[in-house]
């Protein structure tokens, strides 16, 4: 039997049955299966999980008894089958339908003629069922749950469906230049010759856009180099910017990217806390700042949520990059689509509003706070910030920027705000 397509269905069934995160999913599937190709598992897990509102429509239609009728693991797999028979051009549709009925042999036994049967009938009905689709509304055309379609309509207008097509075409790989050690021309240099193609990013002179190779298992990043982040957090960083020798907390740190960020911008002086409220995940933040040579981080263990007021008054800069919906990075973690109910952010909207006031009480007078974001759902943007200028007397907005998923960006929001007054 196929190892990739065995693969795929591994990683699926914990993203669908066990909540767990794509990335980490296929990461785990892909280390049973040694003989997979790595690029055909990644590529097909996100697609199936990026269509399958589309997906679920067309079994649902094809399946004599509805997609209700269809148990969870046959149903991955006529989710595998049809993508493939739709998306996968170097797959012939023979070959789709033989692979998902082997597949099921293993993987759901009992399924094989039905599944077999299911995707015969989408070859035999495909324009009819495809034009069905290309005429729905824009969720199904976009392949979005109703209610955030519903919400992304509600804010952004005639932007909408721009932003829908934006969010399911994933944003290339972005390195950013680790500028304590080398370079962007010595870097480019250096990852061309290990076979990396490499092409600078207009939108940053810290940043370089990679296709090809294996990235992470290159020598570049062994010996520190460069750090994997998106231009969109790249940009909110440097709007910060930070003054060499200044004393900055990070509050929400982990995994450490706008840490190390920070740390770079400063040419590794001053002093950077950086926050989290798991354990583990400080480990992630002290390992980044090790293979980066960056000395000035010292992590500790926070809930963001909870005053302390030993902090208070006490940084230059603090950063609060807070738990979202992550709306702005579905088109690199596809599953979370699938998992948003926005009639259910009034808990996550708390926890935003409590880490920014906090924030603002740890920032001296005159001090600086960032406020941050990877979603495009203004409810966690905007309005988390107009709510908080309501309990300060003299808390001014210098910047406020909405960055939409277009032109190698993810969505992310930012605001600037400057510290003038005490807390109220």
């Amino acid at each position: 039997m196929n190892q990739d397509w065995l693969t795929v269905f591994e990683a699926l069934r914990s993203v669908y049955s066990e909540e767990a995160y794509s990335n980490m999913a296929v990461n785990e599937a892909i280390s049973h299966h040694k003989g997979c190709r790595d690029s055909f598992v990644r590529n097909m897990t996100k697609g199936v999980l990026r269509d399958t509102v589309q997906l679920d429509y067309l079994a649902d239609k094809l399946a004599s008894g509805g997609i209700r009728s269809i148990r969870r693991r046959p149903l991955i797999i006529i989710r595998m089958g049809l993508y493939a028979l739709r998306s996968l051009d170097s797959v012939p549709d023979h070959a789709a339908v033989n692979e998902a009925v082997e597949l099921s042999r293993k993987a759901a036994r009992g399924n094989d003629r039905f599944i077999n049967a299911v995707l015969r009938s989408y070859i035999r009905r495909k324009d009819e069922l495809e034009e069905s689709i290309s005429s729905g509304n824009a969720a199904l055309r976009y392949s979005f749950p109703d209610p955030v379609a519903d919400l992304i309509s509600s804010q952004y207008g005639d932007e909408a469906e721009q932003i829908m097509a934006g969010l399911n075409s994933p944003p290339p790989v972005v390195l950013r230049v680790n500028t304590l050690r080398v370079t962007r021309k010595e870097l480019a240099d250096e990852l061309k010759s290990e076979g990396i193609q490499i092409s600078p990013a207009a939108e940053s002179e810290r940043a370089l856009i990679a296709e090809g190779g294996r990235i992470l298992g290159s020598e570049s990043y062994r010996k520190g180099l460069f750090t994997i982040q998106s231009l969109s957090s790249i940009m909110a960083v440097e709007a910060l910017n930070p003054s060499p020798g200044s004393k900055i907390l990070d509050m929400c740190a982990a995994p450490g990217g706008k840490t190390t960020m920070m740390a770079e911008m400063m040419g590794g002086t001053g002093d950077i806390t950086a926050c989290d409220i798991h354990p583990h995940r400080l480990e992630l933040i002290e390992a980044s700042a090790a293979r980066l040579g960056i000395s000035c981080i010292r992590t500790r263990l926070l809930d963001g949520t909870e005053f302390d007021p030993s902090m208070e008054n006490m940084y230059d800069y603090v950063l609060a990059d807070v738990p979202c919906s992550g709306l702005g990075v579905i088109g690199t973690k596809p599953e979370i689509r699938l998992r948003t109910d926005p009639g259910r952010y009034d808990e996550l909207y708390e926890v935003q509003l409590s880490i920014l006031q906090n924030a603002v009480r740890y920032a001296r007078p005159g001090g600086i706070v960032e406020y941050s974001t990877c979603t495009i759902n203004r409810n966690e943007n905007e309005r988390i910030v107009y709510k908080m200028a309501e309990n300060f007397s003299l808390a001014s907005i210098l910047e406020m920027h909405s960055i939409l998923p277009y032109n190698n960006l993810v969505g992310f929001y930012y605001c600037i705000i400057k510290k003038d007054a005490e807390f109220i």
